[in-house]
């Protein structure tokens, strides 16, 4: 079904197209392009990052053969990643899990115990590898 010039077209899901072109897990900045893209539609998220519609059409679909460390760069500088559900502190910022996903359980609090087991017992916004599992025992 045809949209509108400048409505999103009916059924297009850009998420599953982006996890399709990219694969899963999908690199975070593309996640982030592909949400807003569903939220508002293509050529509002492209005109945001200043690229044209074709071109993020091509970033999602992961067949722009172009710098896509420019697209990269625009696209985190206008668009900051959506808040992660952490299961033991809720909302939070994805920087912050990443960085909660790296640390040791200290011993120094029973959140830092359960966040230390969250993030190596099956999180799936964990980003921690199974040799990283291993070695945290």
């Amino acid at each position: 079904m045809f949209a509108r010039k400048g409505e999103k077209p009916v059924g297009v899901d850009f998420i599953a197209n982006a996890r399709a072109g990219w694969g899963d897990p999908m690199p975070d900045w593309i996640e982030t392009l592909a949400i807003e893209a569903n939220r508002t539609n293509l050529g509002k998220t492209a005109h945001r990052i200043g690229i044209r519609r074709n071109v993020l059409c091509s970033v999602l679909y992961n067949k722009y053969s172009g710098n896509l460390a420019k697209i990269e760069e625009r696209a985190r500088e206008a668009l900051p990643p959506p808040p992660t559900d952490c299961p033991v502190l809720g909302a939070i910022e994805q920087k912050r899990c990443l960085n909660e996903q790296r640390m040791d359980n200290t011993g120094a609090s029973s959140i830092r115990a359960k966040l230390y087991r969250a993030c190596r017992g099956g999180c799936p916004h964990s980003r921690l590898t199974q040799e990283d599992n291993d070695a945290g025992r």
